[in-house]
């Protein structure tokens, strides 16, 4: 074969490559606009309603562990999984991260077949009995993974019902009435568009089935939420763009620091307020959208923390313009935010409030607890920069980096006056926890471990304020003392769930 007629060939593959990509992405913008009628349908999940596009994220989350897949967005991905059975068996969805699972399958993602497969089945038995205590969590994980797969049409609860939906799948033998029946239907033709690949009929059939689930709802008299915000929500993802702003707002405080230049400063300050507006927007749809405060699991407890994070740097560096407030709050919401998202242990999907959390001081003492960490994370920010500016070689370094930064002395002060702030809130919050306690257990204290463990951060940020005005401790005695309150205080929010469960495990 000649170099021409080679060039030519790869010319001609890729032409035909790029043309592929641009009918599929074309297809899957087609089908995304024809899908539009059903993103605000309501569904039931976990007793809760919720749009049909968060539902369909959601899901897509709990078994591929992402927002997408291929390019199409959750909601077409679900659908199509749940009118091509052979699809769902044989994509390959299923995420896997434990290296011995890896080896298993020679692959981080498989499909629903492959893990169903019985030889597969043995080689996962063996290693679970092999080493028990490591593999359960995985393979219970990939369990749950494989079964949200497998039980993905019973869960579309979209047949209306005045307590527990149900799907059309569970009515599919035999609808109850005419409504009933006409879901049932409507269902029955989205899902063959979907296997025909015909958009435009597709999009007829969505608004159906769309207008027919909000008939019923309206013949049930149920009152649905504010479905249309939960569908804004998912498409501002109003904290993932504040960790962005976050970031913008950490590179113009420090470049601030570092080349002295105000507008960088004023810069920064407006990227963080705006970061602040938008979690304060996200807060604000959640507790909309839930009827509730958001503040009932690991998530919203997270999220509003950091809100809290970006409200007090933003407070502080508008009293006392030292830069450091703005670029600790804007670096650790980033942080934060991010594993606020990545990280397996938060859970973001909104759900009803357990029976125990039922009550208005939840939300008088989550919040006064989550503004103190808020406090004490950007206290644990400023104790860092003093040691490391300590271990440089102090006001007196022979680093630009480090002299540019507050003296020492400042420093010292400063961290104080974040814990003077971080301290009452706490005091307060431990204090509304034990009525809170006591109207929901019958007693203001029982020694739970989060409990207790909230008394030892008390107490060491108590000892911090006591020995600064008695004993004279400041400087690096009292940073290290600040750091080890920091780290009781990672422990009693994050170490005691996992560690130590007790009453206060779900929160």
């Amino acid at each position: 074969m000649s170099i021409d007629t080679k060039r030519s060939w790869l010319v001609g593959f890729a032409l035909t490559l790029l043309g592929s990509c641009l009918f599929a992405a074309g297809a899957s913008k087609d089908w995304a606009t024809a899908l539009e009628p059903l993103e605000a349908m309501p569904v039931q999940d976990s007793g809760f309603l919720r749009c049909a596009a968060a539902f369909a994220e959601d899901h897509l989350l709990a078994i591929a562990h992402t927002r997408s897949w291929e390019g199409r967005p959750a909601l077409e991905v679900i659908l199509r999984l749940m009118a091509d059975p052979r699809a769902a068996q044989q994509t390959a969805l299923l995420k896997i991260e434990h290296p011995d699972l890896v080896r298993v399958f020679h692959a981080n993602r498989i499909s629903l077949a492959a893990y169903r497969d019985p030889a597969a089945h043995e080689k996962l038995m063996a290693l679970y009995k092999s080493n028990m205590s490591e593999m359960a969590r995985p393979l219970n994980e990939l369990e749950t993974s494989a079964s949200q797969l497998e039980e993905l049409e019973r869960d579309f609860a979209i047949v209306p019902r005045a307590r527990e939906w149900l799907s059309p799948a569970a009515l599919a033998a035999g609808a109850a009435d005419a409504a009933d029946r006409d879901i049932v239907a409507r269902w029955k033709e989205l899902k063959r568009t979907l296997a025909d690949d015909d958009p435009a009929a597709g999009r007829q059939a969505a608004e159906a089935l769309g207008a027919a689930v909000l008939s019923a709802a309206q013949a049930e008299d149920i009152k649905l939420p504010a479905l249309r915000m939960d569908v804004l929500y998912l498409q501002l993802q109003p904290f993932a763009k504040s960790a962005f702003l976050s970031v913008l707002a950490a590179l113009g405080f420090g470049g601030a620091l570092l080349v002295n230049r105000r507008w960088l400063g004023w810069a920064g300050f407006a990227a963080l307020a705006a970061a602040f507006l938008l979690q304060v927007a996200g807060l604000s749809m959640r507790w909309i959208l839930s009827g509730r405060a958001p503040l009932s699991n690991m998530y919203e407890s997270f999220t509003f923390a950091v809100s809290g994070l970006t409200l007090v740097a933003l407070v502080f560096e508008a009293v006392y313009r030292t830069r450091l407030a703005g670029l600790g709050g804007a670096a650790l919401s980033f942080i934060f935010m991010v594993l606020a998202h990545k990280a397996p242990i938060f859970d973001s999907q909104i759900r009803p409030l357990m029976p125990a959390l039922q009550s208005s001081w939840l939300t008088y003492h989550v919040v006064t607890i989550m503004l103190s960490y808020s406090a004490f994370a950007l206290s644990f920010f400023v104790s860092v920069v003093y040691l490391a500016k300590d271990a440089a070689g102090g006001d007196a370094s022979r680093y630009a980096l480090a002299r540019k930064l507050p003296s020492l002395g400042a420093l010292d002060v400063f961290n104080y006056k974040i814990i003077a702030v971080g301290f009452p809130l706490l005091t307060l919050g431990i204090v509304f926890g034990a009525v809170w306690a006591a109207t929901a257990w019958g007693r203001p204290w029982g020694f739970d471990p989060k409990e207790t463990w909230s008394a030892i951060t008390w107490l060491i940020y108590a000892i911090y304020l006591h020995t600064r005005f008695l004993a004279g401790w400041k400087g690096r005695r009292a940073a290290l003392l600040a750091l080890l309150g920091f780290a009781c205080v990672l422990f009693t929010y994050l170490g005691v769930n996992y560690l130590l469960p007790g009453l206060h495990s779900y929160v």
